[in-house]
């Protein structure tokens, strides 16, 4: 299943989203709405593909394959004030492409709106719904640590035993607590 976020340029399609629910229904006004070639989408498609994942052919083949097209060529060919950029994968796997794309957004001065969430990421750094924030943070974060090193995982001493009755007692006596 894909991944859909949409970006908007509020110089030229005013004023800034002031919470989520104006962010939502700017981005449901705009969608229709015709627009001609606008540099600072462009802007943001080429410096997406100039990311990729860290092994961009000098043919943009990786990078294509990561973001799942051409977002350069995708930009330019947009014609409405909204541009709907798919990312393929599922919600937890793209998430270290929502913040690429968050940054990489705000840094040419462009609204991101994630409907599926409902969030929304203005140019300057602002979340909303604001309590979101720190949600957003913790998610991205984590996907960008990548997975977990064995290593700096503490050893487990018990014995096979010790472990496989510890969890049975855990699971038995779960629901069977008498309430003093």
């Amino acid at each position: 299943m894909a991944y859909t976020l949409c970006l908007w340029d509020p110089a030229r399609h005013a004023p800034m989203p002031v919470d989520a629910d104006d962010a939502l229904a700017t981005m449901e006004r705009l969608s229709g709405q015709s627009d001609s070639w606008n540099p600072r989408l462009v802007d943001a498609g080429t410096a997406l593909m100039g990311q990729g994942d860290g092994r961009v052919a000098a043919d943009g083949a990786s990078a294509i394959a990561y973001w799942g097209s051409d977002l350069r060529q995708a930009t330019i060919d947009c014609a409405t004030a909204v541009y709907r950029l798919t990312l393929p994968g599922e919600d937890d796997d793209c998430i270290a492409q929502i913040g690429a794309v968050v940054t990489v957004a705000g840094t040419c001065g462009l609204v991101v709106v994630d409907d599926e969430n409902g969030m929304c990421f203005l140019p300057d750094g602002q979340v909303f719904p604001e309590d979101m924030r720190e949600l957003w943070a913790a998610q991205l974060a984590d996907a960008l640590a990548g997975p977990v090193d064995p290593a700096t995982v503490p050893p487990d001493n018990r014995t096979f035993a010790q472990t496989l009755f510890s969890e049975l007692f855990d699971a038995i006596g779960r629901g069977n607590r008498r309430i003093s």
